[in-house]
């Protein structure tokens, strides 16, 4: 009897993981913005639209970001840049950009209020100064292709959303900065469940990036605004909980080379990358991250050593899974690094992203709160406006 039960348990670890995994293969390779909308017409009137542009010490790369968004070929733009009390060239940059091309409007914040994190205010400070019927919340580093605006737009119209988020292209940096940015994506995918983010009933299936949420300004005001998001750190993804909690028509594609972005420039910049809101992610629980990390080693190892334990019939479920782990990881690897080679990483950079959800609640739990961009906010504040869902 006991042979039954791990060869069963084998086949029921690799439901779980294909249940997690597969869906993958169409967000990452059907539901792209090319795909879906190569085909669409025109809007019959193109809305306004307003890109909002927050940025705080983004100099290197704010010059970039705002000459792809006034290279764009939509027909009716405005972009508000946001400097977030930066220190460096950053505001110089946009005010210099600003001389040039009148669709782009500067904010200058000079300081941060009471009962605010400082990009969710700068945010708020753009949408009140933004006309569009459309509003496009971005970050700095992100590089748009000409026709990506008017792609999104067009989508968007046809089919009657109240809100767009793009998953954008990765620029690749070394491997295991990819190996692990890679996974984290997966990670991301597998937790957010595209394919059910269109379903209005489904109220759990959200989801919100910070490169590229575009939402119907009507249906924002509705919502309440960032003014409900004030102080929560995951602003993107509560973002899309918040419209989907208001009946929200939302979706998500994958942008493919239309939106881009290097997420971190090395492998400790992708595991510090996490510091921000990989405890955030758990509500700032501890229980559920070492239930967490118990789940995801114990479901990578045992595939692993099961085979050594078990080489016989038993092991074929394990084998299954170790297959469809890798193909998954491969396939993403192709299509976000352009890599054959990152597809033998995938366990280890599963160990990566757990220590960097693991470190950064140790770090936040230590310091008692959250330090980003040398402004501290404290846990309780921050656990305290968590935002939650209506009952």
């Amino acid at each position: 009897m006991g042979w039954w039960i791990v060869f069963i348990f084998g086949w029921v670890i690799c439901a779980a993981w294909c249940y997690q995994l597969l869906p993958i293969f169409a967000a990452a390779g059907h539901r792209t913005l090319r795909r879906f909308t190569d085909c669409l017409p025109d809007p019959v009137e193109w809305p306004l639209l307003s890109v909002l542009v927050p940025a705080r010490d983004e100099g290197p790369h704010i010059g970039a970001g705002l000459k792809s968004l006034l290279a764009s070929d939509y027909p009716r733009l405005e972009i508000i840049a946001i400097d977030d009390r930066s220190r460096d060239e950053t505001g110089r940059v946009m005010d210099e950009l600003a001389t040039t091309d009148p669709r782009l409007k500067v904010i200058h914040v000079t300081e941060l209020p009471a009962g605010w994190l400082g990009k969710n205010h700068a945010m708020h400070l753009g949408q009140l100064a933004a006309h569009g019927d459309w509003l496009l919340f971005t970050d700095g580093d992100v590089v748009f292709e000409p026709t990506a605006l008017r792609r999104a737009v067009r989508y968007a119209v046809c089919e009657q959303l109240d809100m767009l988020t793009l998953f954008p292209h990765m620029i690749p940096g070394d491997y295991w900065e990819n190996a692990v940015i890679v996974f984290f994506s997966l990670a991301f995918m597998a937790g957010t469940r595209p394919r059910h983010v269109r379903n209005s009933k489904i109220k759990t299936a959200y989801v919100g990036i910070g490169a590229f949420n575009m939402v119907r300004r009507t249906a924002y005001d509705r919502a309440g605004g960032h003014r409900q998001l004030a102080l929560e750190i995951l602003d993107d993804v509560r973002l899309g909980q918040m419209m989907k909690d208001h009946d929200g028509c939302c979706d998500i594609l994958t942008a493919g080379p239309f939106v881009s972005v290097r997420w971190q420039h090395s492998l400790w910049g992708a595991i510090r990358g996490l510091e921000k809101n990989g405890f955030a992610v758990l509500h700032f629980s501890v229980p559920r991250l070492i239930s967490m990390t118990v789940t995801l080693v114990a479901g990578i190892v045992i595939p692993y050593v099961a085979p050594f334990l078990f080489p016989d019939w038993r092991a074929s479920g394990y084998l299954a899974t170790l297959l469809v782990m890798h193909t998954t990881y491969g396939y993403l690897s192709w299509k976000m690094a352009r890599s054959y080679t990152l597809w033998p990483a995938f366990p280890i950079a599963l160990l990566l992203t757990q220590f960097a959800f693991v470190r950064t609640g140790w770090v936040t739990w230590r310091q008692g709160g959250v330090r980003w961009r040398d402004t501290f906010y404290p846990l309780e504040i921050l656990k305290a406006n968590v935002y939650r869902s209506p009952p």
